[in-house]
């Protein structure tokens, strides 16, 4: 009889694990991160507790692995960001991607809007201001194309090229928001990801300084030319969004930076932030 009770249980738990497992299927290929999902995870969280210590380990491993297997968003930055806190920003961008040819000028407008809004960014150089400054020195413009494209293909920045880009610029930051679509290799609704990312280089040594990275794969009725363009500038004003929130000095490092001796000490009011 407590055999069966405990069969019974442990019968109970996998259905749930399952049940949570198609919800996070449904939340990956559909986005759908509602109260019912969150209710599915309480729910198995409470049984897992009236099992065994073996059988908790088990279940409490197993939502970890769901809960962590969907991450379609990453953010990742030096340590100690305040160096590069107010400093001057060129904002790059690529040629549109597929289908987006319309609206790309519309959307980079907005982003760039956006990027000037952000108490965290000095001065930014916008795409007009920079793409005068290119036109009127067509060997500097053919140097920024070939930064641009290793930049893109490789992750590397080409340093000579943007000392000169930095100095011409008057930028000692890149601010490049990448914006690539290409077919699915495997398990995907439709055959389109798209992959985003907004990623802040210091122009002098080439290190990525912040960078904030979205990975999306399209449904079929995402890929209508109204749902289309809607989705690009949603993404893309989710992914500027996280840059904005994540680019940011943590209290623990003012509070470090109060206790250095006042004649080397930065202040917020005194870098605007």
């Amino acid at each position: 009889m407590i055999r069966l009770y405990i069969l019974n249980n442990k019968l109970k738990s996998l259905n749930l694990v399952f049940n949570l497992q198609a919800s996070m299927v449904d939340y990956c290929n559909k986005k759908l991160f509602d109260k019912s999902f969150f209710d599915m995870v309480i729910k198995t969280i409470r049984i897992c507790f009236s099992f065994s210590i073996l059988m908790l380990i088990v279940c409490i491993s197993g939502l970890m692995l769901l809960l962590g297997g969907c991450k379609t968003i990453d953010v990742k930055g030096k340590p100690d960001l305040l160096p590069y806190m107010q400093k001057p920003v060129a904002f790059l961008t690529i040629k549109s991607p597929d289908n987006l040819q319309k609206v790309w000028p519309e959307l980079m407008g907005q982003v760039e809007l956006r990027l000037k809004e952000m108490p965290t960014l000095g001065r930014v150089t916008g795409f007009k201001e920079r793409n005068f400054k290119l036109d009127s020195n067509p060997k500097l413009r053919s140097g920024f194309r070939t930064y641009l494209s290793t930049l893109t293909l490789t992750g590397i920045s080409e340093k000579n090229l943007a000392w000169k880009l930095e100095e011409e610029l008057n930028s000692p930051l890149f601010l490049l928001l990448d914006f690539v679509s290409f077919p699915c290799t495997k398990e995907c609704p439709s055959n389109v990801q798209w992959v985003i990312r907004l990623k802040l280089i210091e122009a002098h040594s080439g290190d990525l300084i912040f960078q904030v990275r979205l990975q999306h794969k399209l449904d079929e009725d995402e890929k209508t030319a109204e749902a289309y363009n809607e989705l690009a500038a949603k993404l893309t004003t989710k992914v500027v969004d996280e840059f904005a929130s994540g680019f940011i000095v943590p209290w623990h490092r003012w509070r470090f930076e109060h206790l250095k001796p006042e004649s080397v000490r930065k202040l917020r009011s005194e870098i605007g932030i």
